[in-house]
This record gives structure tokens, C-alpha cells and sequence, in this order.
């Protein structure tokens, strides 16, 4: 490994628990390569491709739990590894994972994954782990979310919305209904991040113009 990749994955508590035989597979078997902001290293309803890593930037996991709806599950930032659950069943990915910025990613791909299961078999373990690693932070997430002040709920909502342009088409009606407030209250609070810089407010729609700093206002948990 490349010094500066072994700090990177190094610094990850599940990565640096696993036998060093397989911390070398899996980073031998890696592949590197960059995505523009916006760009996806998988789409939901994807056939699994592989176990993923952050090397550089930051990878946005999103849902969509209802039509006009995203969600952020999931910030993964450098050092971090996603993208377990559809390797370990096989089955298509439940969510899109977005780069949030310009980003490097290490890919295991599903061939390499078979070769390095099948001659560790404890590997399987390890990725469990991971699994329930990022089911606890869901979980952790999903009660500070709920606890949150409307404002913080409003901008990890909009964090997580909008094309590679910042546009989201959502009316202030759609909205106070995610977030759970009236509508004249949703008004104050759109202003309040528009004041801040941090979103445009237009006709038909808003214009995301700092993920970061809605991020940093909404204190969104990340990945592990």
C-alpha cells in the first residue's frame, strides 16, 4: 500500500480490526478512480458493484422514502468504507451514492470480493460488522434527526436534495410536510437559510448554493 492510503484506510476502527491479511487483499484488489461532484458510484436498483472506499472528499448516501422526498442516510468521509449490504445479499443497492464534491474512491469489485471470500472466509464476518457498524449509526441518526430544531432538519434535507446544478424542484407545502412544520413557519425558515447564503430561493423551486455549510448546520452523522 501507498503510505498516504495506508494513513487514510488506517484511521477507519473496522478496517484497522481486520486480520492484516485481508486489509492487504482488499487493498491490493482496489481500484482508484476520481468522480466529479454529482457523480454516482452506484444508483438504487444497481446490481452490486463492488465494496467501496473514501479516499479523498466525501460520498452521500441517499434514499428516497417518498415521491419529492430524499433522504441522507449517510456522510462517508475519507478512510471510510459502504456499499456492504448488497455485497453481503447480493441484491440491488437501496440507495444512490452521490460524491459530495470532487472525490476518490477505492472500489473492491464483486469479482475480487468472491475470490478474497472464498480464500477467507472470515472475510464474511468482517463485512457483517461493517453492516451493523452503519445499521447502529443509522439508528443513532435516525433519534437525533427526530430531536433536531426545524432548521437543522431543513437543511439536512436539502443537503441531500437537488441535481449536480443545486436546482430541487420541491414546493414550501412539500416541504413543511418532511420536515413536520407549518407552512408559514417553513417560509421563515427558507429565509433564514437564503439570509444565510446558503440556498436561492426562486419560482418553482431552490438552488443549493453550500451543501457544506448545510451540512455544518444540520450536524449530519457519518459514515463508519
Amino acid at each position: 500500500m501507498a503510505p498516504d492510503l495506508t494513513d487514510i484506510l488506517g484511521g477507519d476502527s473496522w478496517f484497522a480490526a481486520l486480520p492484516e491479511q485481508q486489509r492487504m487483499a482488499l487493498v491490493e484488489r482496489g481500484q482508484i478512480h476520481a468522480l466529479a461532484d454529482g457523480g454516482h458510484v452506484y444508483r438504487i436498483g444497481d446490481a452490486p458493484n463492488g465494496l467501496h472506499a473514501v479516499v479523498d472528499g466525501r460520498v452521500r448516501l441517499v434514499s428516497y422514502p417518498a415521491v419529492g422526498q430524499e433522504l441522507v442516510n449517510m456522510i462517508v468521509k475519507p478512510g471510510r468504507w459502504f456499499g456492504e449490504l448488497s455485497v453481503i445479499d447480493g441484491r440491488e443497492r437501496p440507495h444512490d451514492a452521490i460524491a459530495a464534491g470532487t472525490a476518490l474512491i477505492l472500489t473492491v469489485p464483486m469479482a475480487a470480493v468472491a475470490a478474497l471470500t472464498a480464500a477467507m472466509p472470515d472475510l464474511w464476518r468482517g463485512l457483517a460488522l461493517l453492516n451493523c457498524i452503519h445499521h447502529r449509526l443509522g439508528m443513532r441518526e435516525a433519534a437525533r434527526v427526530r430531536g433536531a430544531p426545524a432548521l437543522a432538519r431543513l437543511a439536512l434535507f436539502l443537503a441531500g436534495g437537488g441535481k449536480a446544478d443545486g436546482r430541487l424542484r420541491v414546493t414550501q407545502d412539500e416541504l413543511a410536510r418532511i420536515v413536520g412544520v407549518s407552512r408559514q413557519h417553513m417560509n421563515g425558515l427558507l429565509h433564514s437559510l437564503a439570509d444565510r447564503k446558503l440556498i436561492g430561493l426562486g419560482y418553482g423551486g431552490i438552488t443549493i448554493r453550500n451543501r457544506a455549510g448545510l451540512l455544518a448546520l444540520a450536524g449530519p452523522a457519518e459514515g463508519g
